[in-house]
């Protein structure tokens, strides 16, 4: 080592208006333990009695209490005569006060509750939350990461806002909020949230995509995922195009009533359709207007496709590059700073894995075992195209009991780790609930989910599943 290892971290603390701002003292405890302390002080006094003997004060000294609050003292306790000198002493409670000052070493700094890289502990935000707001102020963490701060305000009954760029810390937040107990630290009963909402946010322009007309909304969406345009029926059902040799629908949202791609729709769909089309099917639709979470739903012998188009920046309407924020391979990183001015579209990668259970040859256990044959990435992005198999790879994250509504992250598998195991993600059988969903994470922040049973890892070890 060339200097002093780096152990401390700071805190800095700005303010908009230096004439108006809040502080709020922070009242701790001293971590200090009780101690007998002598009971006189300078200035001659009278002597006392103590445990029935009268024992004079030291020369050009005196007692500090009168008699009366000595004999209460003695009657609880709190008086004893030192056993090597004789001298009366009273005891100090282990308990005191002071005031919090900018030296936050009394309380942790970190926690390791999630699992999230440098995740910062509650105690330590809730001193920070206190000293600098009051309830139903609104506290803002653009860097939220794990979700200390949001969780912390929730408790102290604060409104709160988080942002992050990295779909790991999203997804910790999200599952952090909706897993609060009621005291700091976590601990407690549990506790519900106050509602709250997930904005996907990027370079928006609401007024331009939102006004097109639905021909050109149809056109643009066909070229957007390099879909030929062809209008044509099957069983009376009118599509749009192709994708390769598979038909194509894309989803007329302006439809009145507030029409919805939900469960129901496929349901229809296939029931009219299923038995004249192939074994893949492509539906186009604003994601705002999906009701589900999963990029494909099976049904009978067709898989159909979900290609979203989020309203984010767009090449074709603003005529500009841009760049999308990095995803990690490797926890380490997890913090990495990245510039960026927008985000891609929402464009799935090409999967596809074989599924089976395995024991290893180290292990006592079996595991559902996920192996990654194929992983690459469609963004439309510079590079992007030119990246080997499975290059493009960031992470997956698996909820192990997903309850068909909401996406609760319980394991993350970085590339990194996956490459070492020779691109196979192992997943303890215990941990397999009813259904599991997985999400597949390219670098560019774009999402390939699934929903898996037991059945599908048991018996057919090569079984295949994903791709497009």
């Amino acid at each position: 080592a060339r200097f002093f290892n780096k152990a401390t971290d700071s805190i800095l603390v700005y303010r908009k208006n230096k004439h108006k701002w809040i502080y709020n003292p922070i009242k701790i405890k001293q971590k200090i333990t009780g101690y007998w302390h002598s009971l006189d002080a300078p200035g001659q006094g009278e002597p006392r009695v103590f445990f029935g003997k009268l024992i004079p004060p030291p020369k050009g000294r005196h007692w500090m209490w009168n008699q009366e609050k000595i004999n209460q003292a003695i009657q609880q306790g709190k008086i004893r005569l030192n056993p090597k000198t004789g001298k009366p002493e009273y005891f100090v409670q282990p308990e005191r006060y002071q005031y919090a000052d900018s030296n936050c070493t009394d309380i942790p700094a970190y926690a390791f509750s999630t699992n999230y890289p440098t995740e910062k502990s509650e105690i330590l935000l809730e001193r920070i939350i206190k000293a600098s707001s009051n309830e139903g102020d609104i506290i803002l963490d653009a860097f939220a990461g794990s979700g200390t701060t949001l969780a912390v305000a929730e408790k102290l009954d604060r409104r709160w806002i988080g942002i992050d760029c990295g779909k790991l810390a999203i997804y910790t937040m999200q599952k952090r909020l909706l897993n609060l107990k009621s005291e700091i630290g976590n601990k407690g009963k549990p506790l519900k949230p106050k509602p709250f909402t997930l904005y996907h946010a990027g370079l928006y322009d609401f007024a331009r995509l939102k006004k097109l007309p639905w021909p050109e909304w149809r056109k643009f969406a066909l070229l957007l995922f390099n879909c030929r345009d062809d209008k044509h029926k099957v069983s009376g059902v009118e599509l749009d195009g192709y994708k390769g040799r598979s038909d194509v629908l894309v989803f007329d949202y302006q439809k009145e009533g507030g029409v919805v791609l939900d469960y129901g729709f496929i349901d229809d769909l296939h029931s009219m359709i299923g038995s004249k089309i192939g074994s893949q099917f492509f539906i186009i639709a604003p994601a705002a207007s999906v009701t589900f979470l999963e990029d494909y739903i099976d049904k009978g012998s067709v898989r159909y496709y979900i290609l979203r188009i989020p309203y984010s920046i767009i090449n074709e309407l603003h005529n500009k590059d841009f760049e999308a924020i990095k995803q990690p391979i490797d926890e380490s990183q997890v913090n990495d700073t990245v510039d960026a001015v927008g985000f891609d579209f929402i464009r799935q990668p090409k999967v596809e894995c074989d599924y089976s259970i395995e024991k290893p040859k180290d292990q006592l256990l079996e595991y559902a075992v996920i192996k990654i044959k194929t992983f690459k990435s469609e963004a439309m992005l510079k590079g992007a195209s030119q990246l080997e198999n499975r290059e493009s790879l960031s992470m997956i994250m698996v909820d192990f009991d997903y309850d068909g509504v909401i996406f609760n992250l319980d394991k993350t598998f970085y590339a990194s780790e996956i490459e070492k195991n020779g691109w196979k993600v192992f997943l303890p059988l215990e941990n397999i609930k009813k259904q599991i969903m997985i999400i597949y994470l390219d670098i560019y922040g774009n999402e390939y989910r699934e929903i898996k049973t037991l059945r599908d890892f048991g018996g057919a070890k090569q079984e295949k599943r994903g791709g497009k």
